[in-house]
């Protein structure tokens, strides 16, 4: 046993509006709360979400002689996918439990959209399970080590532990061998998008139905990840044992050093208003790019970082510019024509190959999304008499939209320190201040020097060429551009894929060399400590044209792995 600190701390008052601070039924019947008298752990990993879920699961997996400890400030929302629930929008269900966690100023530059949802599972619960790959070219922002480990072993394990889609039907792959043949091909890796699956229908005899889906577009969360892990357990769990021990409606107050290379973790009940402190020598902080970055803050440990380290804490924070949708009816594609009808549907990612332009820059920084029939992704089954789609129900529809790469920005961060009653206020620029991305951002990611009237070109040619690979185009939306009536591309970011908080090397620009002077090394271990380390978006150097969600399972994987090799 260690010897205990007995520092006192600013108790969490519920200072977040929205906060869920209860204990359901499902919740009690099915989670039972770590209420064991022994405070001492192996690891205790904040947050369940995508990267402390997976990593606590996996820990528990390699290790099961080990004490784990999961601590959440989030209570149990949901017991299954939120996408099942009604047909509300993800977005709206988001939106509703989204947590008051910083302030902000609007501006005609400034803004980040969307709140943190904390609750258990974290954002993985209010996911869609989209799970693309990042390509070379985002990788190359990566450290060496990193980078080649991602791409030969961990970003496959990564698809594989959010069961991963090998297959949406037949009318996909029809597609996506149309398009694999046409001059699309020469600038884009063209699949089926990966989409996380709880499992195919089936037919009758067993075998997997042509479409898989009739509701939900995915269903992996961390959530069901950690319950099927510790099981459906009862009152005669050995809680003084090994194994994976979770606790919920706990906000971490500081994580503080403690003599002999461990540290405290120090919580407060949001229900109850008990403080108690847990410990181990290897704490893993896993809250999110807005989180942990005010925990780190209000912890001791952060008077022992570097000067220069100290001022990385909090800033670089980014989110991959996403355009709107560019929508058109259409009725087949290619010739001879594939036929498509309103009850088919297609997800289809275009990834770029991030070749170079005559200039010597990245052409293309950017991936394309195509879904047929979007609103297939969005159906319900308990209410068959709720509206109708806004569109044609009669009619085929096809949008497309824009996913760009984005460099770290020391320009936006959460201003926050240990006196800001949790709070801070949070500084971004918004991506529909497009002057910014053009004359910064896109220069940084791809070399790019290119005017807004270039750029919209580039942007609707682009777009022409994917509709041009289908016949009977009656288009829904504008093109893109800057006057009357035309598309605004961009709108301000948000929090739901904001990184680099907590940054590991890094590089300013494409061309730039790697900066070791990072607040946690290739690792994930923050600088100037003995165990503690940082596990979700907050370390990524780069914000990924794709969604940015497998490149952070695969790094829990590549964590889970050095932990359970390195030496106690």
């Amino acid at each position: 046993m260690i010897p205990h600190s007995s520092g006192k701390g600013m108790p969490f008052q519920n200072n977040y509006e929205n906060l869920v601070s209860e204990r359901s039924q499902a919740h009690t019947r099915l989670i039972r709360d770590y209420d064991g008298p022994n405070p001492d752990f192996d690891t205790i990993v904040v947050g369940s979400g995508i990267g402390g879920g997976i990593l606590a699961d996996d820990l528990a997996e390699q290790k099961p002689q080990s004490r784990i400890l999961v601590v959440d400030v989030g209570s149990f929302v949901y017991p299954t996918h939120v996408y099942n629930i009604s047909r509300f929008s993800n977005s709206d269900v988001a939106n509703h439990f989204g947590v008051d966690t910083f302030t902000q100023t609007e501006t005609d530059q400034q803004f980040i959209g969307g709140k943190p949802q904390l609750v258990f599972g974290g954002r993985s619960i209010f996911w869609s399970g989209l799970i693309p790959d990042p390509q070379d070219w985002e990788l190359d922002f990566f450290p060496g080590t990193v980078r080649s480990e991602l791409k030969d072993e961990f970003l496959l394990l990564a698809g594989q532990r959010m069961n991963g889609s090998l297959t949406l039907g037949s009318k996909v792959r029809d597609l996506v061998d149309h398009f694999r043949n046409s001059p699309l091909a020469d600038d884009f890796f063209i699949h089926e998008t990966p989409r996380a699956l709880h499992q195919p229908y089936l037919m009758p005899d067993g075998t997997p139905a042509d479409k898989f889906f009739v509701e939900s577009t995915g269903v992996f969360n961390t959530a069901e990840l950690l319950i099927n892990q510790t099981g459906l357990t009862g009152p005669k769990i050995d809680l003084n044992g090994n194994g994976l021990f979770i606790k919920l409606n706990s906000f971490v107050e500081a994580v503080n050093s403690v003599p002999h290379d461990w540290y405290e973790v120090k919580t407060t009940d949001t229900v109850s208003g008990e403080q108690r402190s847990f410990y181990a020598q290897k704490v893993v902080i896993a809250a999110g790019s807005i989180e942990s970055p005010k925990l780190i803050n209000r912890s001791s440990v952060y008077t022992t970082l570097p000067d220069d380290i100290k001022q990385l804490v909090g800033f670089g924070l980014t989110d991959h510019p996403v355009t709107a949708e560019s929508r058109a009816y259409v009725t087949s594609v290619g010739n001879p024509r594939i036929d498509i009808s309103p009850h088919d549907h297609a997800k289809i990612i275009f990834y770029s190959k991030g070749k170079p332009g005559a200039d010597g820059n990245v052409q293309y920084p950017f991936n394309i999304e195509m879904n047929v029939n979007h609103e297939y992704w969005h159906l319900r089954n308990n209410d068959p008499s709720e509206g109708l789609p806004k569109n044609d129900p009669t009619r085929t529809v096809v949008d497309i939209k824009f996913s760009f790469a984005n460099c770290l920005d020391d320009q936006n961060g959460i201003h926050s320190n240990a006196n800001d009653g949790y709070k801070p206020s949070i500084s971004f620029k918004k991506f529909a201040f497009l002057d910014d991305l053009l004359n910064s951002r896109f220069p940084a990611v791809a070399g790019w020097q290119m005017n807004t009237a270039d750029f919209m070109i580039l942007l609707n040619e682009t777009r022409q060429r994917i509709f041009n690979e289908f016949n009977d185009v009656d288009p829904m939306t504008p093109p893109y551009g800057g006057f009357y009536g035309e598309l605004w591309p961009f709108g301000w970011g948000t929090v739901h894929h904001a990184c680099g908080t907590l940054r590991m090397p890094w590089k300013a620009n494409r061309n730039a060399p790697f900066n070791a002077r990072s607040v946690v090394d290739e690792n994930l271990k923050v600088h100037g400590t003995t165990g503690l380390y940082v596990c979700d978006m907050s370390v990524l150097p780069i914000s990924t044209a794709a969604n940015p969600v497998r490149a952070l399972a695969g790094l829990a994987l590549r964590l889970s792995r050095y932990l359970v090799n390195s030496p106690q």
